[in-house]
């Protein structure tokens, strides 16, 4: 079985040695790819000083690059690396095809690698519980994603002159190699996510909301049923939110009554002590504040299931680069959605209370993460 990385390892030493022997293809190359996307360092390095000879009008040929990379190549013969690049160019090399191999093998990558920022921005937001971490994480993702879309649309021709549109102020962040780096580090110094505790926020916050009825159907006109991770706090929320909708009393014992009535159609539902403990736990609780934890939680667990899509993704060659690309601009709308919400003055929006009739039925019973 040929791997996807020995194919374009291939690409990459077929691409330089056809453009060794013939640098002409290198004008029209050198204008969508660039040294990061070499999986090799040294090929990095390489097309590197053919871009710099090209610029300066030097000659390109075996003899002059192999001499101009002494000193270029710690730990490696220049004579040894030219040598091997000649060896794999075929009979009929077509260089540009070659670089659009290595191009989307690296804008892969870097798709994939926006992944741990979302993430490290989610966890600054939770640690801060301010929405500006998580909100400027996601125009610089935005921006890096417009990125791999303008390059990817030169390397393919869907564009004649696609321009790259990324706002000036955001492209040193872009080309920081640290970035990711420190985002890392973060997420290295903290704990992951604990499911249990999101659990216990959902808990609490049904418990606040049924002793506060009067803030259910604004916390429910942000928060649909379908956000509520766990399955059995998703059932009596959802039958709250239910209530009031209809506009019937909401308290302790009609909640635990809409809930039973969903549990005979087989959706999870806490227990009736789990349901008087989280009332007890929630009837001096700040309802806003609770709802910004159950927030918070939200960015974190779709920065953790977008990273993971992502990822999934770029591993995935039958997954096209601008697919990619939208998915991730949908998780970066989502959590931006999200990080809204952690805002003390909250845009009013249409009531979703009608999706309750769809959040009823049957859910299966696991305790775990939506989609978000």
């Amino acid at each position: 079985m040929i791997r996807p990385d020995e194919a374009v390892h291939l690409a990459e030493q077929a691409l330089l040695g056809s453009l060794i022997l013939d640098p002409q293809p290198l004008a029209s190359v050198r204008r969508w790819l660039r040294p990061g996307d070499f999986t090799d360092p040294r090929h990095g390095t390489a097309f590197s000083l053919l871009c710099e000879r090209d610029t300066a009008g030097e000659p390109i040929d075996p003899m002059t690059v192999a001499g101009a990379l002494v000193g270029r190549l710690p730990g490696a013969s220049p004579g040894v690396v030219v040598h091997d690049l000649l060896q794999a160019v075929p009979a009929a090399p077509n260089a540009g095809t070659y670089g659009r191999i290595v191009v989307e093998a690296g804008l892969r990558r870097e798709v994939a690698g926006v992944g741990i920022l979302l993430r490290a921005g989610a966890l600054q937001s939770a640690l801060s519980r301010e929405s500006v971490p998580m909100s400027s994480t996601c125009a610089l993702v935005d921006a890096a994603l417009d990125s791999v879309a303008c390059r990817w649309a030169a390397a393919t021709g869907a564009r004649e002159s696609a321009q790259d549109r990324t706002p000036i102020q955001l492209r040193p962040a872009l080309r920081n190699p640290g970035l990711r780096l420190g985002a890392d580090k973060l997420l290295q110094n903290h704990p992951d996510r604990d499911t249990a505790i999101e659990r216990a926020h959902e808990a609490l916050l049904v418990g606040a909301l049924i002793t506060h009825p009067r803030e259910v159907t604004a916390v429910g006109a942000h928060l649909p049923p379908q956000r509520i991770s766990s399955p059995s706090w998703r059932t009596a929320y959802g039958a709250m939110l239910e209530l009031a909708e209809l506009r019937q009393p909401v308290d302790v014992v009609t909640v635990a009554a809409a809930t039973a009535r969903l549990c005979h159609h087989g959706q999870p539902a806490p227990t009736m002590t789990e349901l008087q403990q989280a009332v007890d736990a929630g009837r001096h609780a700040p309802v806003r504040e609770v709802e910004r934890t159950v927030w918070i939680d939200q960015l974190r667990r779709i920065a953790d299931h977008g990273a993971e899509q992502l990822m999934t993704g770029a591993a995935n060659p039958g997954l096209h680069v601008e697919d990619l690309v939208d998915t991730g601009h949908l998780i970066t709308r989502a959590l931006l959605d999200g990080a809204g919400m952690l805002d003390d003055r909250r845009e009013a929006g249409a009531s979703p209370l009608r999706l309750v009739g769809a959040a009823a039925t049957p859910v299966a019973d696991r305790e775990g993460p939506v989609a978000g």
